[in-house]
């Protein structure tokens, strides 16, 4: 037949309209992610929920990290830690956050403008 599958299936998926390659390349462009290594440092943290907390770099920015799981709702009073290291499967920076000896991988770290106010 001459059309690969998974052409074929791009082509159905698209209801039978082509595109040039460089309009998909356009679309599948992702913003750059953001490391904490990126914020050159962390001057203070808060709390947003039990797997959200909130960084101020040392340029006074905010932002927000989601983690894969529920660390903020372990035992902070000691502090926590936030690291990048080099992830050995697909060599990518990765943000983790340490609490309480355990380790919570970031799964988003967006810029914002603050926290939200905390709750009386």
């Amino acid at each position: 037949m001459g059309i690969k599958l998974h052409t074929l299936t791009l082509i159905l998926a698209l209801g039978g309209q082509t595109l040039p390659v460089s309009a998909w390349a356009a679309d599948a462009a992702a913003p750059p992610v953001i490391n904490f290594a990126d914020l050159k440092g962390v001057r203070s943290w808060q709390t947003g929920g039990e797997a959200i907390v909130f960084v101020k770099s040392t340029a006074d920015q905010w932002y927000k990290a989601e983690l894969a799981e529920t660390c903020m709702a372990l035992d902070t009073k000691k502090g926590i830690n936030f690291i990048t290291e080099i992830d050995p499967d697909t060599n990518e920076k990765v943000s983790k956050v340490v609490v309480d000896r355990h380790i919570c991988r970031v799964i988003s770290l967006t810029k914002v403008a603050a926290p939200p106010a905390a709750k009386p």
